[in-house]
Order: structure tokens, then sequence, then C-alpha cells
């Protein structure tokens, strides 16, 4: 049903949802997260239309959650393509680059290959920190087959100077060499805003409310030792946020590593909780409350916030798209089933 609508290419991640129901019971269900990079044709927003409404049918659900960024997003296949637009102040951007894994000769690119790759090529460029989500990718080739493969999708939140474009460049161009690939994609948001903590007032409280995006990134390493299990950070959910954002979030799995200032790579096991909020003085002081009882709870120094406020959001078969420029822009599309 999608990929034959979008030979090109789809990124699906597996999620975890919950929600409050109107009775108050917590309602959780695992979740997949389709990504489209997608031109804003009526016929995109025909076939999107058609998938949202074929899996409605299909499965019997009451609707399918999408959301699409088009204004500031930009997308390249390799290096080189000069997508950032270097501020003379510089300003965080987020970039993620979509690493496939399998092999034109044969054989895919391993888990211990990939980790040797992270620790030896993009960790030592960006020491800050970054966040491996895993995925699977497909597409159709020319012969009409469908092409699956696991693939890794690296995300950095740095600033947006020539020399990090270069940087990005750089480990573009050695994972292509290094595993025989014929491009990596990446894409560039520059519309966001990034804050380490509460009180950072990053959300422009809008007269008339509109949806805005938002990343938690909740780091699971313990100072002193230990970690937050599974079970805690459930609990975490269940407690302390679900009840603040009732209509539901999303859970991704990730993993984070950064290098202190001795050099050493430290990983940790991670969790990105993804909320669709309206852009209320009320919701970011829930966000507030949110970090605030994490970092006391578990010992931390920081939740890292990435928000978002370029987002369209709708939850049947009309997508938030605007009317087509006469020249088709690449836009990111989710889609949540």
């Amino acid at each position: 049903m999608i990929t034959p609508r979008f030979p090109a290419g789809l990124t699906s991640f597996d999620t975890e949802g919950q929600f409050l129901s109107d009775t108050g019971a917590l309602i959780e269900e695992p979740a997949k997260v389709v990504t489209l990079f997608v031109e804003d044709t009526p016929e995109a927003e025909t076939a999107i239309n058609e998938i949202v409404t074929a899996y409605v049918n299909q499965f019997s659900q009451e609707s399918v959650l999408q959301t699409t960024n088009e204004d500031e997003l930009k997308v390249g296949f390799g290096a080189g393509e000069n997508l950032i637009d270097n501020d003379l102040v510089p300003e965080f951007i987020q970039t993620d680059l979509f690493f496939g894994r399998n092999i034109p000769s044969g054989g895919e690119v391993s888990e211990t290959q990939f980790q040797a790759f992270l620790d030896e090529e993009i960790t030592p460029r960006f020491p800050a920190g970054l966040t491996v989500f895993d995925a699977d990718g497909q597409f159709q080739d020319s012969a009409g087959t469908i092409v699956e493969e696991q693939s890794k999708v690296v995300r950095l939140l740095l600033e947006d100077t020539v020399e990090n474009e270069a940087a990005i460049d750089e480990i573009i161009n050695a994972y292509i060499r290094e595993f025989n690939q014929e491009s990596v994609l990446l894409a560039v948001n520059e519309e966001i805003a990034v804050g380490f903590g509460a009180g950072e007032d990053i959300i422009d409280n809008d007269p008339i409310p509109e949806f805005v995006q938002t990343d938690l990134f909740f780091g699971r390493n313990i100072p002193g030792g230990g970690e937050v299990s599974e079970e805690q950070f459930q609990a975490f959910l269940d407690l302390e946020i679900t009840p603040r954002f009732s209509a539901g979030l999303t859970v991704f799995d990730a993993d984070g590593q950064f290098q202190d200032s001795t050099g050493t790579i430290i990983e940790e096991q991670s969790k990105v909780v993804r909320l669709l909020l309206e852009d209320t003085a009320e919701n970011e002081a829930s966000l507030d409350e949110i970090i605030i009882a994490y970092t006391q709870r578990f010992n931390q120094e920081s939740v890292l916030i990435v928000v978002d406020e370029e987002i369209e959001v709708a939850f049947d078969a009309e997508l938030p798209a605007d009317i087509p420029e006469p020249a088709a822009g690449l836009g990111l599309l989710a889609i949540a089933f």
C-alpha cells in the first residue's frame, strides 16, 4: 500500500504510544511511525489520503496521526550539497543522517561495525552528543522488487557553522567509502528551538494556540551507577507525563553517546518522548514540571528538549498541506499507525 505509491523509499520506526481514555483508563499500544520525504504535489496528497483511508478501513482504526514539516526542511543525498545556512550568529539546528546497512556486494553493516563507525567518525567530531534510532527502510527498485534494509538514523543537534557542515560531509564520505554505499540521506531542520532544562522559555505562546512538536530526550544512566529501568521509566510515563498530556504521546527507544573531557566515549540507553501539543503557557509549564520531576527523581543533570513549531497536524485522511507551488519542494511527513 505505501511503497508502491512512494517507491523512492520510506523509513519505519517501532514505537510505543499511550493515552488516557475518557474514563481515565491508561491505554498503551505498540505503534509504527513511517517517515516519508515527499514533494508537495496534488498526487502525493492523494496518495497519502489513500494510505490513511486504507489503514483505517483495513484495521478498523479511528484515525491515523500525520505531522508535516514543509517550511524549513532541506534534504540531500550526499556530501557537498550545501544544505545548511551558515548564520553569522550560530544557531542550533537538527540534522538527521539516515545510514542504510545493506552492502551492495552482499551482507550488511553489523552492529559492531556501526558502533565502531560512531566511535571513530561521528562522536569525535560532535563530542557533545548524538542520538541513534534503529529503523527499517525499504524502497521499490526499477524491476518493481521491494528491497528492505535495516538502517540507523543518527540525530545531531549542532550549530550551523561552516566547520560543522564540513564535518557532516566528512562523515557522509567516510560511510560511503567504508561500506560501499551509494548515498546517505541527510535531513536538515533549521527551525527548531533547543533547551537543556526547565524554565528556558523556548515555546512561543501564540494568542491563538497552534500545535507544536516537542521531543524530550531522557538519558537513563544514573550518576554514581546503574540506570533507569524499563519499569521505572514506564511508571514515570504513567505518573508524570500521561496525566499532563492525556491526548497521547509516542515513545522511541534510542541510544545516546558523547565524549567526556578525558576523551572517553560514554554510551547510554535513552527514551525519546514525542508530544504534539498546543503552544500554551500551561503546556509549557507542564513540560517544565516533567523535566524537573525526572532530574530530581533520577539524579539527572538535564533533559534535552527540542521544539518544532513549523509543523502541521492532522488526524484523518486530509493531509495538512498547503496548496502546492509550481515548483514542488520536499517535505517531511510522519505517519503514526
